[in-house]
């Protein structure tokens, strides 16, 4: 099991699309959709951006890059594969930074319109996380409206500059119960055991093996 910035990115992108898909349908649990819609569609463009930082210098993705510098030096003397592991205690830059070191040391643009979705975004996020947040139904369906539109230009956007991300998207969240795979293991035995059966039948009326 392996866990990295695209694929934990990727995950919550999905997440935030399965949730806000299912605004328009309920009557009741329109509430918990719009939190998981809020903090998965953060967290994606938070780590997507980072990733973007990453992919371009690692460096550019952490907050101190004189201490990453040092852990660096010691990661590649003692043959690690990450800086982490040298200083646990490095942090990475926050959303506001990743996006600003995305347009000025990376010269990619982000609209104005984006950045002004995320900004909204991150601030009712931080509102349902930290505080508290009372919503009339007005202000409930214009929350529904921006979250839609930041959904899209975040899916726009990082399709555009990461390669794949239609595809992963549409990948992720797979899953399989312990049930469904037994009963396909059990499916594919007794194929399996038929296709024995069969063979040993026509090699006993002498027609030889398949």
């Amino acid at each position: 099991m392996r866990f990295n910035l695209l694929t934990n990115g990727i995950d919550s992108l999905k997440a935030s699309f399965v949730s806000i898909r299912k605004l328009d349908e309920l009557a009741e649990g329109v509430e918990h959709n719009i939190k998981d819609t809020l903090i998965h569609l953060n967290h994606a463009n938070e780590i997507l951006f980072k990733l973007m930082l990453k992919n371009q210098k690692e460096y550019l993705m952490f907050e101190d890059i004189s201490n990453y510098m040092k852990a660096k030096s010691v990661m590649l003397q003692q043959g690690k594969s990450s800086v982490l592991e040298i200083n646990p205690k490095l942090k990475t830059v926050n959303f506001s930074t990743a996006i600003n070191r995305i347009e000025l040391l990376c010269d990619i643009e982000v609209s104005s319109e984006f950045k002004g979705a995320l900004d909204y975004l991150n601030k009712k996020r931080n509102q349902i996380m930290h505080f508290e947040i009372d919503l009339n139904r007005d202000e409930v369906n214009e929350l529904i409206e921006k979250l839609k539109i930041c959904q899209n230009l975040s899916i726009e956007f990082f399709n555009e500059h990461l390669n794949g991300i239609a595809m992963l998207m549409h990948a992720a969240r797979f899953e399989v119960t312990v049930q469904d795979f037994l009963s396909e293991l059990a499916h594919d035995e007794a194929e399996e055991s038929y296709i024995d059966f069969m063979e040993s039948a026509y090699e006993d009326a002498g027609e030889g093996k398949w």
